[in-house]
């Protein structure tokens, strides 16, 4: 047994050497250069309900805001996009909705139960209407949030 770990250790010596031996063998070649590091990524964690509806929800909002409508329009179910027709008609609503408004959103609150998730929109903009502190429901649909309060 000892045999076995000694040549596995000298093995693995020998192995690490040949690695970090440096292949340039001209002269004035740098010894103090390292060998690169092999290092493993990160596993990738996925986000949570909550982060991944959060996400949606203040890209849609920001969207929005920033008179970006077709970032936010994307957000839409299927079943709102039926009832409110085209990116334009949603276009149109947007400016009617935010006339007169400047719009500071400081928070969002989500609460995700299943496929189904609430979302507030907590916002400093003195004119907004009451409603605006109303939750807004969203659907995971086919593998994202939606939104789905129309």
């Amino acid at each position: 047994m000892r045999y076995l770990l000694a040549t596995t250790a000298i093995a693995a010596t020998a192995v690490l050497t040949a690695c970090s031996a440096s292949g340039d063998v001209s002269a004035g070649a740098d010894d103090s250069a390292q060998a690169p590091t092999m290092v493993q990524p990160a596993a990738a964690v996925e986000a949570s309900p909550e982060e991944q509806l959060l996400g949606a929800a203040k890209e849609l909002e920001l969207g929005v805001i920033g008179g970006d409508a077709a970032t936010a329009w994307k957000h839409y179910s299927q079943r709102c996009r039926n009832i409110i027709g085209d990116l334009d008609a949603y276009e149109s609503l947007m400016e009617i909705y935010y006339q007169g408004r400047d719009p500071k959103p400081t928070d969002w609150i989500v609460k995700v139960v299943g496929s189904s998730g609430q979302v507030v929109t907590v916002d400093s903009d003195p004119n907004a209407p009451a409603s605006a502190l109303n939750p807004r429901t969203w659907t995971y649909i086919d593998g994202r949030w939606q939104f789905d309060n129309c």
